[in-house]
């Protein structure tokens, strides 16, 4: 999946929408979680997160041209909030059964 990530956020996709590649990495990151749902996946989610997370910002950086800055430029409100970027470990906390 890190393979994955990493081939799409790469410099050389910088020409694509910031919308195109979230949608994409979005259907990657919730076919990976309904595929890897069963037994303890919180590390697992956590990692992928900040990997996603990381190469994300890394991107919008490289295409829009920003400097690196001390808290990485893109905070995480905006990748999730206003881009719309899944995070998987918040997954299913607000299902019923969840709160049970």
């Amino acid at each position: 999946m890190v393979e994955k990530i990493h081939a799409l956020t790469t410099y050389s996709m910088a020409w694509q929408e910031t919308t195109l590649l979230v949608y994409k990495l979005n259907h990657m990151l919730l076919g990976w979680a309904n595929y890897f749902q069963v037994g303890t996946y919180n590390r697992a989610y956590r990692a992928l997160d900040n990997y996603t997370a990381t190469r994300l910002r890394r991107w919008l950086r490289n295409k829009y041209k920003v400097r690196k800055r001390a808290g990485g430029g893109y905070p995480p409100s905006y990748l999730y909030q206003t881009l719309g970027l899944v995070r998987l470990s918040r997954l299913g906390r607000d299902d019923p059964w969840a709160k049970a």
